[in-house]
């Protein structure tokens, strides 16, 4: 406590020496922002979020809050925890400690403004104890440096972390007023007579977001700006509104010690300010600082998209640096298009097209958090088979924001928008077992040799698309679920499309996606006349085993294991007739790893020439037909089954549950052997008769 009082003694004295920094030469239009626990100025404008160091070296050791421009001096004032008392900023950026007179005893202040109507620095902390205080600021008045007490704590109790006044006087004249948002969302009107006499808070309704709101700000426009703490996220704000409400303006920086101010009668941009980029769609779309349009303060040597980036204080309705994007293909609802980006750096990629052409980007992104590598990126866009036909418009933002939205300012990247047009190929889809529909494929991995007969070593749930214009195939897709993979030997899972070459697919427009997440690896097996999709290369290699979970899903307590999603779309290069198209199955199967041991029978050099289809389905030109013996009764037509008939691959039109692993299949299924001897003319619904506790159910 010596320490500090030796500290404001000392600061006290330096002041009878007239130290006096200069004030800002005009009103700031850029935001001040002071942050962590040795306070560091920072100036941010609040149009992209985007900030800089404009000290480092405040003159103290300790925190400054409580911030606020003075219109009437054109100084920053705040609470310096150091000082204990309000400091004072000119332009060399120094703090310097006031003379305050009945400062509350051991208490620091992280909330206060400076009024825009009168020349007074107003302070507050919650609690019985403290409240609210304003201190004048006029030099010439008897009142200078003094700090009174305008309302108690326990009258004025608001769990608020920065206030900011309004720049527009108030309806009653002998009133100012303030506004803050507190943890909860709620906005606050705080209404101070201006002869210091009380202060009343109006709570003008939930603005929708929560949070610590550090820093506050008003615009000449008397927009209201809250900027939370934890992500740094800047809200703009109606207080005049009916129904107040939060709408997300700008990505900002976060930080657990927060506080701004800004001049507020200055606007948000300034008349002359090139370093914004904004969007050029039509105003619908967000173009504009007054709708929140798409903005980005760029930087040259950056991220951005293609060769040139620059800026306008205003959009324009063409933009010469437009041309990070090449459409390389047309765009055809229900179709994929193909479109080259070029990069000038690493970043993400987000883009939204108006599909419906009603004039806004409202839940139309095609392309989400995409990173892009410096230089050339193919990215695939999905067409809706709704989308409209005709005129629209596309919007493209790169970012080292991976998470933003198709309007509000960013700090660094570029937005580029292209008009688009949409054509109708008239797609006809037909899929199997149908379009909400799945039928389940369930494998045997120790062909040839019957083994346990579990029939869980691969399961998963399948559906195939065929698409159609006119008469002719155009594109195939196969999607669907593992479900299980109860096996010790390594398994990759394919489809084989029957009477179509591996020359006559489209490879650069496959659509090949595992979880959701895009892949980078080809989906057609190199080297083959046929069309071979290899939809998991190694099916255990997606996902983790564990001591109690040595296997995928097959073992009691590890049915909640999440499922691997997939989905492959390959399209033709040249439409083939619909007689001549595979069967709506398509060919499923399982195959061996190469490099992993898969039994006595297999080569491990030549493991992928193991295969196992379902039951009379020929293999494809890989297998190795010397692997085939022991149980396996393959002939002439007849493939994959026993002298008994059974297979080593299941077909089953029901979200099946797979036997336990161990569990034979037909202990879990009795029925199922009846079914098998009689060809399928008996016992057809074996699948619904099951013992419970040998099963797991999907």
């Amino acid at each position: 406590m010596k320490t500090k009082q030796l500290y404001v003694a000392v600061t006290l004295a330096l002041l009878s020496l007239d130290l006096h920094a200069d004030p800002f030469t005009t009103c700031p239009s850029k935001a001040f922002l002071v942050q962590e626990s040795v306070a560091k100025l920072y100036g941010v404008n609040l149009a992209t979020g985007s900030n800089a160091v404009l000290s480092d070296n405040l003159g103290t050791t300790g925190k400054i809050n409580g911030l606020g421009f003075n219109l009437h001096d054109r100084y920053l004032y705040g609470w310096g925890y150091d000082a204990a008392t309000i400091v004072k900023i000119g332009n060399d950026f120094q703090m310097i400690p006031l003379a305050v007179a009945n400062t509350p005893a051991s208490t620091n202040f992280y909330v206060g403004d400076v009024s825009v109507q009168q020349n007074y620095y107003y302070s507050y902390r919650k609690g019985a104890s403290y409240g609210l205080y304003r201190t004048d600021l006029d030099e010439s008045s008897s009142d200078y440096l003094i700090m009174n007490l305008v309302v108690s704590g326990d009258l004025l109790n608001l769990n608020i972390f920065d206030l900011a006044f309004h720049p527009d006087a108030d309806s009653n004249p002998n009133a100012d007023r303030a506004y803050s948002v507190d943890s909860n969302g709620n906005l606050h009107k705080i209404t101070i007579q201006k002869d210091g006499s009380t202060a009343v808070s109006t709570n003008l309704g939930n603005v929708g977001v929560s949070g610590t709101f550090g820093a506050v700000y008003f615009d000449v426009d008397g927009n209201f700006y809250i900027s939370r703490n934890s992500d740094g996220h800047v809200f703009r704000i109606d207080v005049s509104a009916a129904s107040p409400n939060a709408t997300l303006f700008a990505y900002g920086p976060s930080s657990s010690n927060n506080d701004g101010a800004r001049c507020a009668t200055a606007p948000i941009i300034d008349e002359d300010d090139t370093t914004i980029d904004f969007g050029d769609a039509p105003t619908s779309y967000g173009i504009s600082l007054a709708d929140n349009g798409a903005r980005h303060e760029f930087d040259e040597n950056g991220i951005f998209l293609g060769d040139i980036v620059n800026g306008e204080p205003v959009p324009k309705s063409t933009d010469d640096s437009d041309d990070g994007v090449q459409f390389v293909t047309a765009l055809e609802a229900g179709l994929d298009s193909l479109i080259i980006v070029k990069a000038s750096k690493e970043g993400y990629l987000n883009a939204w097209f108006d599909w419906d052409n009603n004039g806004k980007f409202d839940d139309t992104q095609a392309i989400s958090q995409h990173l892009l590598v410096e230089g050339l990126n193919a990215i695939l866009v999905d067409i809706p088979s709704n989308a409209f036909v005709g005129d629209t418009w596309s919007r493209f933002r790169v970012s080292k924001t991976a998470d933003i939205g198709s309007i509000g300012g960013v700090s660094d990247g570029e937005v580029e928008d292209y008009p688009i047009s949409i054509s109708d190929p008239g797609i006809t889809s037909i899929s199997y077992p149908g379009a909400n529909d799945w039928v389940a494929l369930a494998y045997e991995d120790l062909w040839p040799e019957k083994g346990d007969y579990d029939f869980n070593d691969v399961v998963v749930n399948y559906r195939t698309t065929t698409d159609l214009v006119g008469s002719d195939v155009v594109r195939f897709t196969v999607e669907g679920t593992l479900n299980a993979v109860g096996a010790s030997y390594h398994n990759g899972f394919a489809v084989r499309l029957d009477s179509i070459l591996s020359s006559n697919i489209n490879e650069d427009l496959i659509r090949y996606e595992i979880n959701g997440v895009q892949q980078t690896s080809s989906a057609i097996e190199p080297g083959r006349s046929e069309a071979i999709i290899i939809v998991m290369a190694d099916t255990k290699s997606w996902f983790e085993t564990s001591a109690s979970c040595t296997y995928f899903r097959t073992q009691s307590g590890c049915e909640n294991s999440p499922k691997v999603s997939f989905k492959v779309t390959v399209p033709l290069i040249t439409p083939v007739a619909s007689e001549s198209a595979p069967s709506a199955l398509f060919d499923p199967f399982i195959f061996a790893v190469n490099g992993f041991y898969h039994g006595p029978f297999v080569d491990v050099n030549n493991a992928r020439g193991w295969e196992v289809h379902l039951k009379n389905q020929s293999p494809t030109e890989a297998f190795a037909i010397s692997y085939g013996q022991a149980d396996d009764n393959s002939g002439s037509e007849m493939y994959y089954q026993t002298a008994q008939g059974l297979p080593w691959a299941l077909e089953i039109g029901v979200n099946w549950s797979h036997p336990k692993e161990g569990v034979d299949l037909l202990s879990a299924y009795p029925d199922f052997s009846e079914f098998t001897q009689s060809s399928g003319s008996e016992k057809t619904t074996w699948f619904n008769t099951f013992s419970e506790s040998k099963v797991i159910n999907n």
